[in-house]
C-alpha cells in the first residue's frame, strides 16, 4: 500500500473541505451577512487560510511527495498526484504572507466595491483596488520569474491552464472581426420585421417560479443546492452544497430567469462531478473556460432557443393561469434574442457580448503590465469601450464598477466566458448530430438526454484532461471559432416574424 500517498490524499480533502467552507463564508457574505460584520468574516478566512496553510507545511516537512511510490500507481492517481504536485508548487513559490494579504485586501475592496456600485462612485474602492491589484502584481511578478512565462499568462494559468495571451489575441481577433462585420446584417434583418414585441412584465415571484420549474426539468438537485439574492449573480459552494444567487429586476420579465439558468449550468457541472474522487485535484473541473461552457451551454444554446421559447410559453401559461396573459412563443424568442448595445455586460446579448469581454481583456493586461494607474480606471475604460461600442459611458455603476469580477482580486478570468462560449457552441453541434431530435426534446421540455450526454461526456471527466484535450477526445475537433459563428449566424441572421 502506497502510505504516504494515501496521507497525502487525506491532506488534500481536508483542504478541499476547508475551501468549501471559505465558499459558503463567501455566500453568506454575499447574501445574509450584517454590512458590520465584516471585521469578523475578515477573521475566520484568516484562520482558514492559516489551516490549510499548515496542510502543505505538513506535506513539505514530511517530504510526502518524495515518499510517494509513483511508478505504483494507477494511471488515475499519477494523474492526481501531478495535480497535486501542481498546487503545492504554488504554495512553495509564493509566500504565504501574500496569499494571505490578498485573501483579506479582496474581502475589503469586495465590501467597499458593494458601496460603490450602489452610489455609483468609483472613488469609494479606488484605494483598495489600487492596494489589491499592487499584491496580485507582486505575485504574477513572482509567479512569472518561477514559470518563465508573462504575468498576465500566470493570472490566466489560474483559470485555464491552456490558456495564455498569444492565444487569446488570436481568437479574439478573430471574434472581433466576425462579430463587427456581421452586426450590421443582424440589425438589418431585425429592424426590417420592426420587431413589435407584446411583452407582458413579470413580478419576482413569477420569475422565480418559471425559474425554479426549469431548474427542476434540467436536473439541478434542490436537496442539495438553494437559490438566493444577491447584489451580483454567482454559484458557490461545493459538489453536494451549490450556492446559487441571482438578482431580479421588475422592469425585465427575463433578466433573473436568464441569470438563473446560466448559474445552473455551473451548478450542474459541479454536482455531476465525480463522486469517485470528490475534495481530490481529480475531481475538480478541468478550468473555468469548460465551467463558463457548461452555464453558458444552458444559457445560451438551450435555453434562449426558438424551441426552448414554446416549452417557456406553456409553463408561462400554467403559471399565470390563463394563457391570454402572456406573449406567444415567436415573441418570447425575439423579445429574448434582441441584439442591441447594453454597456451592462451580463445584460448583453451573445452577439456584443464577446465585445464587453475584449474590452475587459485589453484593459486588465494594460493593468498586470503596469501600463495604467488605477486611478485612472474609469477614463480607461469609457476610453476603450467608445473604440469598440461607438458609445460613451454615463457613469460608474455603467462602466466599470458593474461586475465585481476585479474588486475579488479575479484577473484573469474575464477571457473564460468568452472561450466558453466557444466550447458551448462546438458541444452543441456535437449533440445535435448524436441526438437528431436534439430540438424537439428541449420544445417538450425533455432535457435529459442532453444532460446525460454532458455529464457522461463533460461533468464525469473531472479533471483528468486538459480542456483542448477533452474536447479533441469528445468532438474530435480541437477548440475552433467555426461553430460558434455558424450558432451565431443561424439564430440571427434568420428571425422570426
Amino acid at each position: 500500500m502506497n502510505n504516504s500517498y494515501i496521507k497525502l490524499k487525506k491532506l488534500f480533502k481536508e483542504h478541499s473541505l476547508l475551501s468549501d467552507i471559505n465558499s459558503i463564508l463567501n455566500w453568506d457574505m454575499a447574501t445574509f451577512m450584517p454590512v458590520k460584520s465584516r471585521f469578523q468574516r475578515k477573521n475566520q478566512i484568516k484562520v482558514i487560510n492559516e489551516y490549510k496553510k499548515n496542510l502543505f507545511e505538513q506535506i513539505k516537512k514530511s517530504n510526502l511527495l518524495k515518499k510517494v511510490e509513483y511508478e505504483k500507481l494507477n494511471a488515475e492517481d499519477k494523474n492526481n498526484f501531478d495535480l497535486m504536485k501542481k498546487k503545492i508548487d504554488y504554495f512553495n513559490c509564493i509566500p504565504f504572507e501574500i496569499i494571505q494579504k490578498k485573501s483579506l485586501l479582496s474581502i475589503e475592496c469586495e465590501g467597499a466595491w458593494r458601496d460603490a456600485l450602489r452610489k455609483s462612485n468609483f472613488n469609494i474602492v479606488k484605494k483598495k483596488l489600487s492596494d489589491l491589484v499592487n499584491i496580485i502584481k507582486h505575485e504574477s511578478d513572482i509567479l512569472s520569474q518561477y514559470k518563465s512565462i508573462s504575468k498576465y499568462d500566470c493570472l490566466l494559468e489560474k483559470y485555464d491552464r491552456s490558456l495564455n495571451t498569444k492565444r487569446l489575441i488570436k481568437i479574439f481577433k478573430d471574434i472581433e472581426g466576425f462579430i463587427l462585420k456581421t452586426l450590421p446584417n443582424i440589425k438589418k434583418n431585425q429592424n426590417l420585421q420592426s420587431l413589435k414585441i407584446k411583452e407582458n412584465k413579470l413580478n419576482e415571484k413569477e420569475q422565480f417560479d418559471l425559474s425554479k420549474i426549469l431548474m427542476k426539468r434540467l436536473g439541478f438537485d434542490f436537496s442539495k443546492g438553494r437559490i438566493d439574492k444577491s447584489l451580483h449573480p454567482f454559484c458557490g459552494g461545493g459538489t453536494d452544497d451549490v450556492r446559487i444567487t441571482t438578482r431580479f429586476n421588475e422592469s425585465d420579465s427575463f433578466s433573473c430567469f436568464d441569470a438563473l439558468m446560466h448559474e445552473t449550468g455551473h451548478a450542474l457541472y459541479e454536482q455531476g462531478l465525480p463522486k469517485k474522487w470528490v475534495h481530490q485535484p481529480l475531481g475538480s473541473s478541468a478550468g473555468m473556460s469548460l465551467h463558463e461552457s457548461q452555464s453558458l451551454f444552458i444559457e445560451m444554446q438551450i435555453i434562449k432557443s426558438l424551441s426552448a421559447s414554446k416549452y417557456i410559453q406553456k409553463v408561462l401559461s400554467k403559471i399565470l393561469k390563463n394563457e391570454n396573459l402572456f406573449m406567444d412563443y415567436v415573441d418570447i424568442f425575439n423579445l429574448r434574442t434582441v441584439v442591441k448595445q447594453n454597456f451592462i455586460r451580463v445584460d448583453a446579448d451573445e452577439v456584443h457580448y464577446p465585445l464587453h469581454i475584449i474590452h475587459r481583456f485589453n484593459i486588465e493586461m494594460q493593468i498586470i503590465e503596469n501600463k495604467v494607474n488605477i486611478n485612472d480606471l474609469p477614463d480607461l475604460w469609457n476610453q476603450e469601450f467608445r473604440k469598440l461600442f461607438g458609445i460613451d459611458v454615463k457613469n460608474d455603476s455603467d462602466g466599470c464598477l458593474q461586475d465585481i469580477h476585479w474588486y475579488g482580486g479575479d484577473f484573469g478570468y474575464y477571457p473564460t466566458y468568452s472561450i466558453g462560449a466557444i466550447i458551448a457552441a462546438q458541444l452543441k453541434y456535437k449533440i445535435k448530430n448524436k441526438l437528431k431530435n436534439f430540438d424537439k426534446l428541449i420544445e417538450n421540455g425533455e432535457f435529459r438526454p442532453i444532460i446525460l450526454w454532458l455529464k457522461d461526456n463533460i461533468h464525469s471527466m473531472g479533471n483528468f484532461y486538459t480542456i483542448d484535450q477533452l474536447l479533441k477526445l469528445k468532438t474530435g475537433e480541437n477548440l475552433t471559432t467555426k461553430y460558434f459563428k455558424k450558432h451565431i449566424t443561424e439564430r440571427y441572421t434568420n428571425r422570426i416574424n
